[in-house]
């Protein structure tokens, strides 16, 4: 076992560059010694270079993730609309982070949460695409929502008060391998039982004996009952994502890495997930293009496969955190490892009176709540547009890849470029990114989707176009809107309205972040779902509540834009008020020291 009681053991005392340059010009002046003082202290010209490339990556990874403050230490930027001179922060440069480099052994953290990060990522996009392509090209869009409300959100909260239990009667690290291996257990169960028997398994009669007295609208609930074992398939897939990123992996790094850690250690667990997108997405691409052609339950078996191969890796690394990380998951250096206490986020009664008695609160609800049900009312139809023209689930489940290689690519060139557009183009422009992005994405599609589902209808042509093509141009600019409003949430938005915060007071702060939380997030994550539900019972097909949608997408995508526009406009008075005070303090100063200077100039005389 290695001991990280004592990191310096592991790690060598930063030498500044000039330093180490000067000893080699001085070495070189000598006699071919090893140095002109004959000290013997100096570390080896390969170790040290060694050194520099594992270095490397930690320095690069502590310039993209400053803290939020550094974005607003600078004040006078209230002509941020006119011109280009306000000062352009942050300046993070591999020379400054050069000067206070994170320790070598920081990457005895890195690597295990790494990988379990990377596997986690990696199951995710695969079963994100199973669970679509499975549930959508046989039982229709119509049942996402009924299963979102029905089926996903009481697992969701079943488990977490499981997962409370575990923490309480479970050894700390063990909760980890307890609560993942009942879902791999599931997806082999589905594989190996369920699917190859799900014709004599599902009630294919319920819909016929049902559909003379329930709505039409309601059909979609019904399915889901239907195809039931679908159903537990894709709830089990929707729970990876919540319980195993969400919760286990985010509870494990913020439980093994100290916040000065974190500032090296987190971006480069970003870079790790995206990079697992992109090879999720050819290794999906590659099973049904390559392996198993035309089979679908081939396809499944071998997409499984690669989930419990990934998922034993996860656990393998998992094993060795626990193994070489000292302690209960504590710091590499002991006298940094506080933990923040727990925070008690209140009720749902406290959280409402936060928002309203708050306007920035309230427009920082506004955009969470207004990000969830935009995304998820695109989502649904553009899942639907999806299955008309890709109505095999290896044919959507190539699709659904593509858009996971694409999304992973531009995740990672936003989590670069991102700091630029808050530096040169500020935080309204930043902020306002994604919303304008969507929608004007987002209205292509729904516009061309539109106008194929009546072109199709009347049998004319537009543009020259055919129907189909048309329908396929509106299916590409809804895979558009999908990278770029999942890209665009880590880099852009989530930063942005983080920012806000930092002008709040302590006690504004904690109060306003859990009742954002606890009402934005929740009723943005089940928004679209209701409104999606209600839709379908008043037109009773996804494709007749397409104009409705595009209509509620629109005006929540404004909605979003004007709560932006708000909060732009309280920074922007915050920034000029503080202008005017810190002239007034340098007036003052002035008036202080112009006395004094008259009466030196006097005593001369």
């Amino acid at each position: 076992m290695i001991n990280l009681k004592r990191p310096g053991r592991l790690d060598t005392v930063h030498v500044p560059r000039s330093a180490s340059s000067s000893s080699n010009n001085g070495s070189s002046n000598g006699n071919g010694s090893n140095g002109s003082n004959g000290s013997g202290d100096e570390s080896p010209p390969l170790r040290r270079k060694l050194k520099d490339i594992f270095q490397l990556p930690l320095e690069i990874a502590s310039t993209l993730s400053k803290e939020d403050a550094h974005y607003l230490e600078k004040r006078q930027r209230k002509k941020w609309w006119r011109s280009m001179s306000f000062p352009k922060v942050p300046n993070d440069t591999l020379e400054a982070a050069h000067e206070e480099a994170p320790p070598l052994s920081l990457w005895l953290k890195v690597l295990p949460l790494g990988c379990i990060f990377f596997g986690a990522s990696f199951n995710l996009a695969i079963l994100q695409s199973l669970k679509d392509s499975i549930m959508v090209t046989t039982a229709g869009a119509e049942t996402l929502p009924f299963l979102a409300s029905f089926v996903v959100l009481p697992s969701s909260l079943g488990f977490f008060l499981l997962y409370g239990k575990m923490v309480e009667s479970l050894p700390s690290r063990m909760v980890f391998y307890v609560s993942i291996m009942p879902l791999v257990a599931f997806y082999l169960l589905f594989t190996l039982v369920l699917y190859p028997n799900h014709a004599a398994l599902h009630p294919m009669w319920l819909v016929d004996s049902v559909a003379h007295w329930v709505p039409q609208g309601l059909m979609g609930l019904v399915k889901v009952v239907q195809y039931w074992t679908f159903s537990l398939f894709y709830c089990s897939a929707e729970l990876w994502g919540s319980v195993v990123i969400s919760v286990l992996f985010w509870s494990l790094a913020n439980e093994v890495c100290t916040i000065s850690e974190a500032k090296s250690v987190y971006p480069l667990m970003g870079i790790a997930a995206n990079v697992a997108l992109v090879l999720s997405g050819n290794f999906v691409k590659l099973v049904n293009t390559q392996i198993a052609v035309g089979n679908t339950y081939v396809s499944l078996c071998w997409l499984v496969g690669g989930i419990v191969t990934m998922s034993s890796f996860m656990a393998l690394a998992k094993t060795v955190l626990d193994k070489f990380v000292i302690g209960d998951y504590c710091s590499l250096d002991p006298t940094t490892a506080a933990k923040p206490k727990r925070k008690n986020k209140g009720n749902m009664a406290e959280s409402f009176a936060i928002i309203r008695e708050s306007p920035k609160i309230s427009n920082l609800a506004i955009l969470v709540m207004s990000y969830g049900i935009s995304h998820r009312l695109f989502e649904f139809a553009w899942k639907g547009s999806l299955r008309a023209l890709y109505p095999t689930a290896q044919a959507y489940q190539t699709v659904l890849a593509e858009v996971a290689i694409a999304t992973g690519w531009a995740t990672i060139t936003f989590m670069i470029l991102g700091k630029f557009v808050f530096q040169y183009l500020g935080w309204g422009a930043a902020a306002s990114a994604t919303p304008v992005a969507m929608l004007a994405s987002g209205g292509v599609f729904f516009l061309l989707s539109l106008l194929s589902g009546s072109m199709a209808a009347s049998g004319n042509m537009m543009f020259g176009l055919e129907p189909t093509t048309m329908a396929f141009m509106g299916v590409a600019a809804g895979a558009i809107t999908q990278v770029f409003a999942r890209s665009s949430k880590f880099s852009l938005f989530d930063p942005a309205k983080e920012m806000v915060y930092i002008e709040m007071s302590k006690e504004e702060k904690s109060k306003g972040k859990a009742a954002v939380d606890l009402i934005g997030s929740q009723i943005g994550k089940s928004g679209g779902a209701w409104v999606t539900q209600a839709l379908l019972l008043v037109t009773g097909s996804m494709t007749a509540s397409l104009p409705i949608i595009a209509g509620v997408f629109s005006v929540v995508i404004f909605s979003w834009l004007n709560a932006v526009r708000n909060l732009g406009s309280m920074i922007r008075k915050e920034e000029e008020a503080k202008v005017l005070i810190s002239m007034d303090d340098s007036q003052d100063s002035v008036d202080d020291v112009e006395p004094k200077a008259s009466a030196a100039d006097v005593a001369p005389a």
